[in-house]
């Protein structure tokens, strides 16, 4: 005999196999999510910081990885010693390069901080500025991809060309200039490491990173607006606040749990 919850959750997996996940908050989520940047100004620090098999802002204390309980296949890509290591929280630093295309699991809690040492920051007063748009503009294009043979998402209807001929014939002619480069010239940009470095005085590896959220509390399934972690055991702080003033290279960290 079954309750009426999991009789549910089952028919949820059933009609939504490969995008609803009950222990990460009982949501659907996208096989990918994307951000293409086109645009982004001289002086901007925006990064998009990434969390790998963590959905929501309440998983980032959270002991367990539910996400990588749940999808093997993301667990297997990681260190196996590091996933060991319950306390860790792992953050990739993507900064913000014009046609840079970012792709990853659509399940993972990502985050533009701004300004970028945002998280660092006592006190926030003010706000970012985003004029010039040579300057300070950050011009993006975010879109996700759903399985073909599953519902899209609520509330987000598909768009029905109103004349297919034209779109065809746009697209006849949108093949004689190509738009980007051949996907054979993409170049894969790794995430590296900072260098083991020693903390000093003026960057404790103990003070705290706070990273803030968005949405409600039950879609931050954590009551508060940002959630405290700790910074790298070497280097500390600073070794945060380069990663996110970087102007290219993707760099991996490991904060800690309180």
């Amino acid at each position: 005999m079954q309750d009426k919850d999991s009789t549910q959750i089952e028919d949820l997996y059933s009609k939504y196999p490969s995008t609803y996940r009950d222990k990460s908050g009982g949501y659907r989520y996208p096989m990918n999510g994307h951000v293409l940047y086109l645009q982004v100004g001289s002086d901007v620090k925006g990064p998009t910081c990434v969390f790998p098999r963590r959905s929501s802002g309440g998983q980032l204390s959270q002991a367990k990885y539910p996400l990588a309980i749940e999808d093997e296949k993301d667990q297997s890509s990681c260190d196996n010693s590091q996933l060991e290591d319950s306390g860790n929280v792992q953050m990739i630093v993507v900064p913000a390069v014009s046609g840079r295309l970012l792709r990853f699991n659509g399940a993972d809690l990502h985050a533009v901080p701004r300004p970028h040492d945002l998280w660092m920051l006592p006190y926030v007063s003010g706000s970012a500025e985003f004029e010039p748009e040579t300057v300070w503009g950050r011009s993006v294009i975010l879109f996700n991809v759903w399985p073909g043979d599953e519902d899209p998402p609520l509330d987000v209807p598909l768009d029905a060309p109103d004349d297919l001929d034209e779109v065809e014939r746009i697209l006849a002619e949108h093949e004689k200039s190509a738009f980007c480069n051949n996907f054979s010239n993409w170049k894969a940009v790794p995430p590296s490491t900072p260098k083991q470095t020693q903390t000093t005085e003026e960057s404790q590896s103990n003070q705290s990173v706070k990273v803030w959220l968005l949405g409600n509390e039950r879609r931050r399934d954590y009551p508060m607006r940002t959630v405290p972690l700790l910074s790298p055991r070497e280097g500390g702080r600073e070794v945060v606040r380069e990663a996110l003033s970087e102007d290219s290279k993707v760099t991996e960290l490991w904060l800690r749990q309180q």
